[in-house]
């Protein structure tokens, strides 16, 4: 498999894909069959002329608006539509439609923050709606917010059919078209930080971390202002041992965005890795105050507590980690050793058991045996 198909499919497939989906729903070109080039654009220019001039006669009709915006956004003058789409939702407030096209239109034009409210806003209504959660997991991992990335681009394809051969036939098609991308993006920016961050994730994938960290570290040396790019940088470092380093480009992507609960968390890790568990502590407790749910960083903290001799406080960080995450097993074994030292031999040997069960779950589903 190709460079491109393998980072794009791996990688990238959600990240391009839907795209697919948004034009025609949004009302994308509509080719007329057997109209030359210049008669369609020339009934587009009609199109807008008159559009335009009913916006001007009536104002106050949302849908007078909101067809000059389809328009408008068919021709690609996604500026021209936000006022429009604006003045629409004043007058029309409870419009999903509306604030869909809206965030939309803010991340087209680059806007992410702003892009946010009226994606969440769909998304709090109809949690469904895989255009408006698509376009809001991009909005968040253009501001290096890749976990709710994660979780609105998981209701995206939650929505999908349920068919084995359509599902087949949409990944193959969104990778298709994410290499098209690909191809684009290599050469508008062949040698843009963006450039070095794909190659530094692709390299990652192929288990190759030395030439990763190269192209993360040509990255942070073009844009040292991104905490995204020394959060990437850090974590190569800590794949390869190099803990100093580590912590080093964890702490300035902190810096840089003191709200990066994975860059907290990660630099909890690195500091448990040299025996540092009392500043480890601190990092998990921030990250969990920005992102409760993070199953790991209890994990963190319960390993944390654990190693400062703290059992009673890490047995109940351990048991949230466990419902959040019930299928990993490593909360169990350290919550066998606490309740071994505690003398508590009945927990201990039902957490002992747990544990097994689970490690032989994930052993199985890593190495599934032929039938």
């Amino acid at each position: 498999m190709s460079l491109q198909s393998q980072s794009v499919l791996v990688c990238g497939c959600l990240l391009f894909g839907i795209v697919a989906n948004t034009g025609t729903a949004r009302g994308a070109p509509q080719r007329s069959a057997g109209l030359a080039p210049q008669s369609l654009h020339a009934n587009m220019e009609g199109r807008l002329s008159a559009a335009e001039s009913a916006a001007k006669a009536r104002p106050n009709d949302s849908r007078v608006l909101l067809n000059l915006v389809g328009l408008y956004d068919e021709r690609g003058d996604f500026k021209k539509s936000v006022p429009l789409l604006k003045r629409a939702l004043v007058l029309q407030p409870h419009n999903l439609k509306a604030y869909r096209i809206l965030g939309i239109d803010w991340f087209r034009i680059g806007r992410y923050t702003k892009a946010l409210k009226p994606l969440r806003t769909v998304v709090e209504v109809d949690p469904q709606d895989s255009e408006a959660n698509f376009y809001l997991g991009l909005c968040y991992l253009a501001l290096d917010r890749n976990y709710e990335a994660g979780e609105a681009f998981d209701r995206a394809a939650a929505t999908g059919p349920a068919s084995v051969d359509a599902l087949y036939f949409l990944v193959e098609g969104y990778s298709r078209l994410s290499s098209a991308y690909l191809s684009r993006l290599v050469a508008l920016g062949r040698n843009s930080y963006r450039m070095h961050e794909l190659r530094g994730e692709y390299f990652e994938l192929q288990h190759a971390p030395e030439q990763a960290l190269k192209e993360y570290q040509a990255a942070v040396q073009m844009r040292p202002d991104l905490a995204s790019l020394h959060y990437a940088l850090g974590d190569a470092y800590w794949k390869l041992s190099r803990l100093d380093n580590a912590a080093a480009e964890f702490r300035q992507a902190i810096k840089l965005a003191p709200q990066h609960f994975m860059a907290h968390y990660k630099l909890g890790m690195v500091l448990l890795d040299q025996n540092n568990p009392t500043d480890a502590l601190k990092e998990f407790r921030t990250a969990l105050s920005e992102q409760p749910g993070l199953a790991r960083a209890y994990l963190g903290l319960g390993k944390a507590l654990y190693e400062e001799g703290l059992y009673d406080a890490a047995i109940p960080q351990l048991e949230r980690c466990v419902e959040l995450s019930p299928d990993n097993p490593t909360p169990h074994y350290l919550l066998f050793q606490i309740y071994r030292r505690l003398s508590d031999s009945m927990d201990a040997d039902k957490q002992l058991k747990l544990f097994k069960q689970e490690d032989e779950i994930l052993q199985a589903k890593k190495s599934p045996k032929l039938q």
